[in-house]
């Protein structure tokens, strides 16, 4: 038995040309999946079917679905990964255009994603999404950004609750501080060390160790699991790895609880 297998699936994955996308592209045609990159900039191995896309704009979604279909026949995955990361913009700073921008393109392109992927797809059929830690943590400066991928988590949940009885499944993975181009190519970046520190595992992910993931749940294999954000973190999900406080009195030296004496 060959598990996680993808051979026979025919596979769409936007923002494919690089950092996770590109990761994702790679493990689904390991896997043997066909596989199609949809993204604004051609991917650099050009042996990969490649159809230019702007997920900010529905129209194009729908005809990437419709093209790839009238193509192979089928879509089986369907990967929502494109996105932008406008990260250290407070609210001080925030625009109706940036604002609009991030959203039209890392929530918009996600929405339509599931809608007209679910259009043409069969039981059997995976949606999956790229969410953040950011989603779910509080962080400053992240008034646009972390925002998004709060919304792309609760759009996987909605899909999962609407799809699951045509046999379709929804859900996300969320990954830390990964080692993209987008965090990379910033010159003395101060969020790497930051997420050094922060990261129980003490290191950045790499876009394979995030592809791993999405590949489990591409897979047969994981044909019970729906409505699921998947943190793909180092450990940032867990908590906070550090707490510094002082015992209470009422513990004594056994670890046990004794009421203060009235």
């Amino acid at each position: 038995m060959s598990f996680f297998s993808l051979e026979g699936k025919v596979a769409i994955v936007t923002g494919g040309s690089s950092g996770i996308g590109e990761a994702i592209v790679n493990r689904f045609h390991e896997a043997g999946a066909t596989v199609v990159v949809a993204d604004r900039k051609a991917p650099v191995d050009s042996s990969f079917e490649f159809i230019e896309t702007d997920v900010s704009e529905e129209s194009q979604i729908a005809a990437l679905v419709d093209a790839v279909v009238a193509k192979h026949g089928q879509l089986d995955i369907m990967v929502n990964n494109a996105g932008i990361q406008p990260l250290g913009v407070s609210f001080k700073d925030l625009t109706p255009a940036l604002l609009e921008k991030t959203l039209s393109v890392n929530v918009h392109g996600v929405a339509f994603g599931i809608k007209h992927a679910a259009r043409v797809m069969q039981s059997g059929g995976r949606i999956l999404n790229t969410a953040s830690f950011v989603g779910t943590l509080g962080i400053p400066a992240g008034t646009a950004y972390a925002t998004s991928k709060a919304a792309v988590a609760h759009l996987t949940k909605c899909g999962a609750l609407e799809l699951a009885s045509e046999g379709v499944t929804v859900n996300a993975v969320a990954p830390g501080t990964i080692e993209t181009p987008a965090v990379l190519e910033i010159e003395d970046n101060p969020e790497i060390p930051f997420a050094e520190s922060r990261t129980p595992l003490g290191r950045l992910g790499t876009p394979e160790e995030i592809a791993a993931a999405f590949h489990f749940l591409a897979s047969d294999d994981a044909s019970y699991v729906t409505g699921a954000i998947i943190p793909v973190d180092g450990g940032i999900a867990a908590g906070w790895e550090r707490y510094d406080l002082t015992l209470p009195s009422e513990i004594n030296a056994a670890g046990e609880w004794q009421d203060p004496a009235t």
